[in-house]
């Protein structure tokens, strides 16, 4: 592999992140609107709850094979490939003529799409770009989920105000096409001719000591390579390798994290709309990204302090442990305790989210099983994030009024979570 196929970091990380963006953007745009467009689709409350769980649980059943299909087809014709299953979702949506079924299954295909791209992202940094590079890039793509939640939740209640249902669906499909078409124009697929498990494309065959240096020393890089003799035939990686009880123990927490993500992203904002909490939909929207919106900075902040450290485990229970008693805030307090939950959560505990995907590398039982385990990560986080919409909508009941209920429940599960963690050896 040539040298020369590298291209530049920085502009890579923005293009992969203007997809993110893009697909997160579209992922968000239904719970600043569920409760005021949900009786047009003759849908109940139950019933709506599935226009955001239906888009993770998708993800469960497609993101192991996703890999699989990147290595076979190439991360560049599966990333516009999925831009368009989710322009075409988008689509469906709109053609659903307030039939509340349809739209739920322009959801699923929306779903499936962004779960192809999330696989495929982080496979486009490794290829595209040189291996001392990958953390800088990996950076810029590691704020697309935030991202994009903060700027559907600003957008689509004012998109809504001036066009409606038809607006927001319209203008977040056009995003997507517009970042595809960047994506297709700015970022070349390298040939190369071995994507298995277990190689690492990102690595330059003449330095494997570079390699395995950056696997160890950048966190974000870290999460995605893995060491040169994993293309021996005899260091093969078995998911069975994964049956350990600190696997199982921190992969609970993971689940944990996930659940308070979609608790705050995906329900809070209805809850907040409730006549008791007295905020209006541009609030709502709003006071449920605060913390979206200061998890771009305290993320790849927590990251460099663990650097410094030389430790990650410290840190992560620190983070970890104050996502449970801020979402008790936030679904239960309106006034200052609501909004020092808020603050807390993104300026502190959201800097876990990093951690993790760092913490996991040490977790793992060895480098060669990384891009196994990555797939096995992203599947657990798709069935948090269903948990998350799903399990907090059965919290809330029907007319969502059992929000103290939840807030108590989102605690105890916090520090479960973090529980779980603490006994995990790490590496």
């Amino acid at each position: 592999m040539s040298r020369g196929r590298y291209q530049n970091a920085v502009l890579v990380g923005l293009v992969v992140l203007l997809v993110g963006l893009s697909v997160s953007c579209i992922q968000y745009k239904v719970p600043t609107i569920m409760t005021t467009i949900a009786p047009d689709w003759g849908l109940t409350s139950d019933a709506s709850s599935w226009l955001m769980s239906i888009f993770t649980l998708v993800g469960i059943f497609v993101s192991l094979p996703a890999g699989g299909l990147a290595q076979r087809f190439g991360f560049k014709p599966m990333m516009l490939v999925s831009s368009g299953i989710i322009i075409l979702g988008s689509v469906l949506g709109l053609l659903s003529g307030h039939n509340g079924i349809v739209l739920i299954v322009s959801r699923a295909v929306e779903g499936i799409a962004l779960t192809f791209i999330t696989a495929c992202a982080p496979i486009a940094i490794q290829q595209c770009v040189r291996p001392e590079k990958i953390g800088t890039a990996m950076g810029l793509w590691g704020c697309w989920g935030n991202g994009g939640a903060v700027i559907a939740a600003l957008l689509t209640p004012q998109i809504f105000g001036l066009a409606g249902f038809t607006g927001v669906w319209v203008v977040f499909a056009v995003f997507a096409a517009v970042a595809a078409v960047v994506f297709g124009l700015l970022v070349k697929q390298p040939r190369l001719g071995n994507l298995s498990a277990g190689t690492a494309p990102d690595a330059d065959p003449q330095q494997p000591e570079a390699a395995a240096k950056l696997a160890v020393s950048s966190p974000a890089a870290g999460a995605f390579a893995s060491s040169p003799a994993a293309s021996s035939p005899a260091a093969k990686p078995r998911y069975s390798e994964l049956a350990k009880k600190d696997v199982a123990l921190y992969l609970t927490g993971f689940v944990v994290l996930n659940i308070i993500m979609l608790a705050m992203l995906g329900m809070l904002p209805s809850v907040l709309m409730l006549p008791e909490k007295g905020f209006s939909m541009e609030l709502a929207g709003f006071a449920s990204t605060l913390a979206s919106l200061l998890a771009l900075v305290s993320t790849p902040l927590a990251g460099i302090i663990a650097d410094r450290m030389g430790r990650i485990k410290p840190l992560l229970l620190g983070t970890f442990a104050v996502l449970g008693p801020c979402l008790l805030l936030m679904y239960t307090q309106t006034g200052a305790l609501f909004w020092a939950g808020a603050v807390l959560l993104g300026a502190v505990g959201f800097g876990s989210v990093g951690l993790f995907i760092a913490g996991w590398m040490q977790v793992v039982p060895r480098p060669e099983l990384v891009p196994l385990a990555m797939g096995v990560l992203t599947f657990v986080q798709c069935l948090g994030q269903f948990l998350g919409t799903f399990l907090v909508s059965l919290l809330l009941g029907p007319d969502l009024g059992n929000w103290l209920v939840t807030g108590i429940a989102l605690c105890a599960f916090g520090f479960a979570g973090v529980g779980a963690v603490a006994l995990v050896r790490f590496r």
